[in-house]
């Protein structure tokens, strides 16, 4: 007895059919429609608007390093048919087109030399009809991007940017056309020569004068033995009669004979002709009025006295 299938009363398509019904029918807990059975957790739950193109094809990777294309050329003319001669020469010995069975293999490597021969010159050829073409097509290209270029950079700028461009005055469109008018610039550079030379000048005067004061005073310059023995017996004299200071019981070999310096007081006193007696003031006074005759005298005569 064979075993008996049970089928179900209900067929699938009823089921799903009410099932959905179901679904639909069924009664939500809030007002809010549910965001297509998501979950919160999902990235896609709150829907944001995507661009158009989101992704791009990616670049093939290319493996291993391409050679550079080897100059064919290189600054010979190939293309005369005296190169082409002379690269592809004809065999010097003509060989005979009809030859023994037996030398079927001399006849083949003879096709095969003129067929090298034909190639490389058709090649030779080609390659510089292409060359020509190719620095042809990038001479134009070059030139007609450099007209676009100039033609951009003077087409003048529009009204409406104009008028709504505050931040480029006119002072800043004038540089741009080349250097600021300078109407005194002439004025101002003749005077700045004239100040350049007059400083030269008091330069040049203040050198001379340095030369003529070290010419005067080059006088009293001890340059030997002889004047050195001289301007030591002058200041400090000699064993048998040497130099003495002060006045009280005549004199001694030591400077303090002459008593204690003059103290910062006694300075100012001399230079404002104050305290002391007439006498010292009169003093200060007449060496005053020789070291101004002697600059008098300098001035007059052009240098150091």
């Amino acid at each position: 007895m064979a075993h008996q299938i049970h089928r179900p009363l209900v067929s699938a398509s009823a089921r799903c059919q009410s099932s959905l019904h179901w679904l639909h029918c069924q009664r939500s807990l809030s007002s809010t429609p549910s965001p297509r059975a998501i979950g919160p957790e999902s990235p896609k739950y709150i829907d944001i608007p995507q661009p158009p193109q989101r992704f791009y094809p990616p670049r093939p990777r290319i493996k291993g390093i391409l050679p550079l294309p080897r100059n064919v050329f290189r600054g010979i003319d190939k293309a005369p048919p005296e190169y082409l001669a002379a690269v592809t020469p004809e065999p010097r010995t003509p060989h005979d087109p009809a030859l023994a069975p037996g030398e079927s293999r001399i006849a083949w490597k003879q096709r095969m030399a003129a067929s090298r021969r034909r190639n490389l010159r058709e090649g030779i050829v080609e390659l510089t009809v292409r060359k020509e073409q190719t620095d042809k097509f990038f001479a134009q290209r070059g030139a007609r991007r450099q007209a676009e270029r100039q033609a951009l950079v003077e087409r003048k700028e529009r009204e409406d940017e104009e008028l709504t461009n505050p931040s480029i005055t006119r002072v800043m469109k004038m540089l741009h056309k080349g250097v600021l008018p300078d109407p005194g610039r002439a004025e101002r550079l003749e005077d700045m020569r004239a100040k350049i030379a007059h400083k030269e000048q008091g330069r040049v005067k203040d050198r001379q004068d340095a030369l003529h004061t070290l010419y005067m005073q080059a006088r009293d310059f001890i340059t030997n033995e002889a004047q050195l023995n001289e301007a030591v017996e002058r200041v400090f004299g000699t064993p048998e009669a040497p130099v003495t200071f002060g006045t009280q019981n005549g004199g001694g070999e030591s400077i303090w004979n002459t008593g204690k310096p003059d103290t910062v007081q006694d300075m100012l006193n001399k230079a404002n002709k104050t305290g002391g007696s007439s006498m010292e003031q009169n003093e200060g006074y007449t060496s005053l009025t020789q070291k101004r005759v002697k600059r008098i005298a300098e001035q007059l005569t052009g240098g150091k006295i």
